[in-house]
Parts: C-alpha cells; structure tokens; sequence
C-alpha cells in the first residue's frame, strides 16, 4: 500500500512538474506555442443577468494534455449562496492559411470553436509543449445576491487523478440586466442551410421532428449570446396556401418572444413566398397574411419588436433595386394604412444613395442598416451628409452591419492607406483581426443613435471548405479570402462528431460581451447619466473610426459604467 502511494506521489509531482496552468482574459487569443505568464488567480464582475467569462491554459506535452480533463465546483459566496458552476468547453483551433486583407494579424492556427470535452480531440501539433486552452463561461442568475464568491476549476489527469487547481472570483454587482437585450439584432441562419449542413433532406417540408428539435437549439444557442435569429420556422405560414395556424405561430412566437426573450423577430416572407405575387395578383390575400402575423405579435404585447427583413431588398445598388425597395415599402405602408398596424422595414442600405438619379427610399424604409463604414462615412467624415441623424429625428431607426473589409476612400486617405488595419478602423468582423473589431461597437453606436445590427450568416462556407479546419470561409474575386466572415457557429455532425448541435465560436461570445456591454450603456441613459457613460466610453472609443486596441482600458471602462450604475440604484 505504502510503495503504491509513493508511486501515485512521485506520478503526480512529475505531471505537474510537465505541466503549466494559468488563466487568461476571455479577450485574448492563445497561440499553440507562445509562452504565458502564470496567473494563478482572476477577478470578473458581473450583473444579475450576465455571463462572464475566463480562459485556463494547460502547457504542456501533447501527448499528455490530450489525457486530460476539467471540472469545476459551484460558486460559492455570502452566506453559502452559489452560483452554478461554469460552463467547461474546450477550445479547438482553425488554420488561416492566407490572411483576410490588411489583417494585421499573421496566418496560422486561431482558437475559435468552443467544443465539449466530450468531444474527440483534434490533431495536437507535434512540438515538446503546445497549449491547449479552456473557456470557462460563468453565469448569475437573477435572484443572485450581490457579494464575492469565489469558485475553483480542477485539471484531472487518467482515472481523475487530481494534477492542479485554480481559484477564481466573481462579483456580482446590485443590478440586473434587461430581461430583453437592448440591443435590436437580426442574425441570419436559414433552416434550410442548417438541414443542409448537418445532412438533412433540405427540401422537405415540413422537416423532420430531429431536424425541427436541433433548429431550436440553433434559436436557444443565439438567445442565449443574446442575438436574434431573423426568422423562426415554427412562426412560418403554410408554404402552399400562405395561411397562417394561428395557434401555431402563436406558440412559435411565444417560445422564441417570451421564452428566449430575444429583442426582434422577422416577418417571415420573401417576393415569391408564401404568394407568387404578392405585389399584384396576390396583393390582398398577401396583406391580409401580413396583418395576422402582425396583429398576433400585437396580442403578445411585442409589436415593437417585429420588423420586416428581406434578402431579396438587400443593398440594393442601382435604379431598378430602389424602385423595387419603393414598390415593397409601399405595400407595407398600405397594409399600416389599412389594417392600423405598425410594419417596420428593413433595408441594409444607408439614407444618401450612391447615385442621386435613382432616388431616395425616404417614407418607404423603416429601419436603415449602412455597413459600418458607411456610418464613418456619413457621420464621422467631414464630407459626411450627416443623413444618419436626419432619418433619426424623423423617428426612423438606423441599426448597421459588418461584411468583409470595407473602407472608404476618405478613411483611407485621412490614415495614410494603411496596408494593415491596426485600430480606428470601421470594424472588421474577421477572424484574424483584433478582438477589439467584436467588442467596440457598442461603445460607439450610442453617439450616433444606432440601436441595432444585423449579420448575413452563421453558417456560411465557400464550396470545398470545412470549417473546423479551415478558417477561409469566404472566397471573394481576386484571391482575397475573409476568414471566418459569415461562420460564427460550427455545424457538429452525428457522423463526424457524434451528435447534431451548434456549437459556438469565441466569436460569438464576444458578440455577446458587446451585446452586454450596450445594455451597460443603456442602462446609464435610462439614469440621466448618458454624457457621463460616453465619457468613460471615450477613454478608448468615440467613433467607428476612432477608436484604440486597448483592452485594459475597456475593462477599465466597464467597471466605472457599472459603479456608476450602482450608485444610481440602476437596474433594480
């Protein structure tokens, strides 16, 4: 028994001795290779409501780390209260092999799929000592006290040999956050993409009970990062007849309004669908759809957050597109007119057209959504016709969008045309740019009065590319690749994985972090305190092209926003 121990000892001294293990920011990418400094502990705070999160590094042989696991206790705080223990996903890593333009960031292999520890480990590069991380993703639950708690995460080695452990902290402040994310979001993932990627027949309708019940997780997997999915299948009309069940879409709505909380949801309808015609032959049949969809969100009391979104109408770019956008924005004023309902449409298209002679969609759009850099240009250049501000005050919304690297011709000009994109930026949402590009938006938007943005795709993938090993998903004319743009969830696959189901980027947490972070601000202007909030926003962000990779100075802004909260009672 005494040389078994010993045995066990010595075992466990030289695992150790082989291995390191420190924490991370949850905003800092770790390389395979590069050295970390230890950090053997780590604050967060956090409000009732919010997720928070860290990264656990283990260094070591490759050969051993894959033999490892994680487990983590409760959260443990005043008076024996806890929170649940976190979320352990470990982190699997894609290879950008030619880097998206004027990325300042170098090829190679980028963390970015959030995988459980379940899953079968990817190849580990063949080196004396890689790292490998974990993301630890902490939640509070509403009910939750304020006060410190404090929790640990273990590394167990073969048959749970105990190898080290960690000690972290949480302080959950005396606020919550909004029940429905302030932010407006319309995130694109199509049923029919996800039926085709994960090896369902994408034709058929309606889909099959597994393919319906793994759809809901993809909406679940959205709310919970605090976005909205455009359009749920469960609140479609019949597709032959375009007549709405209503218990049906009622029920769909209710699961996606009241039960995942989201801020927007879409009216689900397209030129040709659910009417051929609906402009013309189908014209009544197709307005009367419109009101009962509209007037069911309207006895949910969630009117406000349904919109109209249609990818026919998207950037349209010449004289025949914008009459096309007047001819629908007509026809939904019609059915305001007529039925008393409230239809807003969106159009992902900024106020001043491109070309004067085909006209403008005042009175026709609802919802404008320029791409980021054409927020620059038109409020931030001084060029700029400042028509953002004008379609405001007329009582429309302006949300914006991301789409590849996009820079106008004044931002270059006034920077010197950067062959890299380092900071002030409009920001690009590709893998390999600074994670500050996911986080700065919502630091910024307020100044203008943006409350919401839309993305074109989760799941998008050029023919002949496999997203869990490469991160080239766009491949555009001349060669340029944008890496990661439209992917922000992983497809897992019964035969490659071993179960159906999303699985999230670091991406699309950091989507959420900015998502959080805008309800922070607009929690400050609900107190009165909106010039002090974009003061402290100031400090490393006052435009969508100016703005500083500095991520200690935005840690640093979150915490003066929620004590300013806190000594204002906010959120209570």
């Amino acid at each position: 028994m005494k040389a078994a121990l010993l045995a066990l000892l010595i075992f466990t001294g030289a695992a150790q001795a082989d291995l390191s293990v420190t924490w991370v920011d949850a905003m800092t990418r770790v390389s395979r290779t590069e050295p970390q400094p230890l950090v053997q502990t780590l604050a967060l705070q956090a409000a009732r409501g919010e997720w928070e999160a860290l990264q656990l590094v283990v260094t070591g042989p490759p050969a051993e780390l894959r033999t490892l696991s994680l487990e983590a206790t409760d959260i443990t705080g005043p008076e024996g209260k806890t929170l649940p223990a976190p979320t352990l996903l470990r982190e699997h890593y894609v290879r950008v092999s030619k880097s998206t333009p004027k990325s300042p960031l170098p090829a190679g292999d980028y963390p970015d799929a959030l995988v459980p520890q379940s899953f079968a480990w990817q190849e580990l590069p063949n080196e004396k000592s890689v790292n490998q991380p974990h993301w630890v993703d902490v939640h509070v639950p509403y009910t939750t006290p304020p006060g410190v708690y404090k929790g640990e995460v273990r590394v167990l080695g073969p048959g749970r040999l105990f190898l080290a452990t960690r000690q972290y902290s949480v302080t959950v402040l005396p606020f919550d956050l909004p029940v429905i994310p302030r932010l407006r979001t319309s995130v694109m993932a199509l049923w029919r993409r996800v039926a085709e990627v994960h090896g369902f027949d994408r034709q058929k309708e309606p889909p099959s009970p597994e393919l319906l019940a793994l759809l809901n997780e993809y909406y679940d997997l959205l709310a919970q990062h605090r976005l909205s999915i455009d359009q749920t299948y469960p609140t479609y009309p019949d597709g032959s007849t375009g007549k709405i069940h209503e218990a049906t879409v009622e029920a769909g709505m209710r699961k996606q309004l009241l039960h995942r909380h989201v801020s927007t949801l879409s009216l689900p309808i397209w030129p040709e669908w659910p009417f051929r015609d609906p402009l013309e032959k189908d014209r009544k049949e197709a307005m009367a759809y419109v009101a009962t969809w509209m007037k069911l969100m309207k006895k949910l009391h969630s009117e406000s957050r349904a919109y109209v979104i249609m990818g026919a109408l998207d950037e349209p770019n010449d004289a025949e597109a914008y009459a096309r956008v007047r001819r629908w924005g007509d026809f939904f004023n019609e059915v305001e007119a007529t039925h008393h309902l409230k239809i807003p449409l969106l159009i992902t298209e900024q106020p001043t057209p491109d070309n004067a002679w085909w006209g403008r969609l005042d009175g026709n759009v609802d919802i404008w959504v320029p791409h980021f850099s054409q927020v620059w240009q038109d409020m931030e250049s001084p060029n700029g016709k400042r028509d953002i501000a004008r379609r405001i005050a007329a009582g429309e919304e302006v949300w914006c969008y991301a789409a590849l690297v996009q820079m106008p011709e004044d931002w270059e000009v006034a920077h010197g045309n950067p062959p890299q994109l380092k900071a002030s930026n409009p920001p690009v949402w590709c893998l390999d740019y600074p994670a500050m590009n996911h986080r700065v938006l919502a630091w910024v938007m307020p100044r203008h009065g943006i409350t919401g943005f839309t993305y074109w795709d989760t799941l998008f993938a050029s023919p002949g590319v496999d997203v869990w090993a490469d991160a080239g998903t766009f491949h555009h004319t001349e060669d340029r690749v944008y890496n990661g743009d439209g992917s922000y969830i992983y497809p897992a696959t019964q035969k490659q994985h071993g179960a159906h189901m999303p699985v999230a980027s670091i991406r699309l947490k950091w989507l959420r972090e900015m998502a959080e972070d805008y309800d922070y601000l607009m929690l400050a202007k609900d107190l009165g305190l909106e010039k002090q909030a974009l003061e402290i926003a100031a400090t490393f962000a006052r435009g969508f092209g100016d703005w500083e990779d500095d991520m200690p100075k935005l840690y640093a802004a979150r915490r003066k926003l929620a004590e300013l909260i806190s000594t204002k009672g906010g959120g209570q």
